[in-house]
């Protein structure tokens, strides 16, 4: 098959978990004798106008949209100049189907323009950004949500100063449901994030496929009898994904002796605070590495006793916790999101409320009196490792669904909503009136 992979970022640019995702597909794809190319962004703030780059990463051609800035809370960002790249690409490239692994910083009309030109389209889903602007269902103030009303919450919520609040994210809102529902094939990777886009998809199922995780071979740990508990958290330090949560639990549990480690990204301001507040902590050694290669886990993790998955907002997956389990490690994770279905509590790890500092202080302090828990908690999390999906299951997964809409074809019409197209010229006149178009 000749494959056209359109994904918000791509490695090296991109080194979150969609991004790697994206990756391992492309390669995996390309090994197996499919013809894959890559459609990212990079949305530098220079140049302001849309520019491409060409080149090849580890085999995999990749055309990069650079410059026009970021369109993370905007709407519209460049979307008939992105439609346009997006269907030159169609034409150049004449791919057998479309595989979208996200489209932030992309437009929703891909769907309908790769349906005109006869393409099918595989649509995966990793987080809300589909229903959310924010992507996490997390309102400007901190608050949860619980879905964009049909853009009513978010015009209400979050850009109420923006103007015409209400049609450009009615639109934004609609425009992204009309993509969920015309894509000839829907992937999610766990049942919580799958039953957020239900009601979006009711013709047909949406289809769960676990994340992949490398395989690290086996990983060697060592008894320390006697050492301090020792935690980890991965990710990049960002208030959502609660790592204040675990050294405010730190504090209020008063351990005689405690290392907490943050590898990922440590990204300021938040990541100054959380080192400010773990040296105030008698007894407590916190370190936050700034970068790592994830097929250095095993080195990195090597010492440590569980990994702390303290989110904020619903997981949607978690390949955090999976990565954990891959490693032999337990899981401490909130209960929130798909979370509970990575872990089971008192098992192969242990939930907690999110943001419940006092009630992850008191786990901890029985955890690290009583390392009996922790060592039947290492041993099913050791079993767990063999149940954890590998990039070549997933990818067996990937590839027969774009088989099957290859050989089905594009469900859909080509045309867009025409209630759409109205709202669509309300804006941009609305625009062309506040001097934003």
């Amino acid at each position: 098959m000749k494959v056209l992979l359109v994904c918000h970022g791509y490695p090296p640019l991109g080194v979150a978990g969609v991004e790697r995702l994206s990756a391992q597909t492309a390669e995996e794809l390309t090994d197996r004798g499919h013809t894959v190319t890559v459609l990212t962004r990079e949305p530098s703030p220079a140049p302001e106008t849309l520019a491409l780059r060409r080149d090849t990463r580890h085999r995999v051609p990749v055309v990069s949209i650079v410059g026009g800035g970021s369109t993370f809370g905007r709407f519209p960002g460049h979307e008939p100049a992105l439609e346009r790249i997006f269907e030159r690409m169609l034409t150049e490239l004449a791919p057998d189907v479309v595989l979208v692994t996200h489209l932030l910083h992309h437009s929703p009309g891909y769907v309908s323009i790769a349906h005109r030109w006869g393409v099918p389209v595989l649509l995966e889903l990793h987080d809300f950004f589909m229903l959310c602007p924010r992507a996490h269902l997390e309102r400007r103030n901190g608050e949860l949500c619980a879905g964009p009303e049909g853009g009513e919450a978010c015009a209400r919520h979050c850009f109420g100063e923006q103007p015409g609040a209400r049609l450009r994210w009615s639109l934004r809102s609609e425009s992204f449901a009309e993509a969920v529902r015309d894509a000839d094939e829907v992937m999610a990777p766990s049942r919580f994030l799958s039953g957020a886009f239900e009601s979006r998809r009711p013709e047909r199922p949406i289809r769960i496929v676990p994340n992949a995780v490398s395989d690290f071979g086996p990983v060697l740990r060592e008894e320390r009898p006697g050492e301090p508990l020792h935690l980890a958290s991965i990710g990049v330090t960002v208030a959502h994904k609660g790592f204040q949560t675990v050294v405010q639990a730190l504090r209020l549990a008063s351990l005689p002796a405690v290392r907490y480690t943050i590898l990922g990204v440590a990204l300021p301001p938040l990541s100054f605070e959380l080192q400010d507040e773990g040296e105030r902590i008698v007894g407590l050694q916190l370190r936050l590495f700034n970068g790592f290669d994830p097929s250095h886990l095993p080195v990195l993790l090597a010492d440590v006793d569980a990994v702390v998955v303290p989110s904020l907002v619903a997981e949607t997956y978690s390949i955090v916790a999976r990565e954990a389990f891959a490693c032999g490690l337990p899981v401490i994770a909130s209960r929130i999101g798909a979370l509970p279905e990575a872990v089971t509590d008192g098992e192969d790890g242990w939930l907690f409320d999110p943001g419940d500092a006092v009630g992850l202080a008191v786990l901890l302090g029985q955890l690290d009196e009583d390392r009996g828990q922790l060592r039947r908690a290492t041993e099913r999390a050791r079993e767990n490792a063999a149940d954890v999906v590998s990039v070549a299951t997933r990818t067996d997964a990937v590839e027969a669904l774009l088989a099957g809409v290859v050989a089905e074809g594009p469900r859909r019409s080509a045309d867009r909503s025409p209630e759409l197209g109205t709202m669509r010229e309300a804006l941009r006149e609305a625009d062309l009136r506040h001097g934003l178009a």
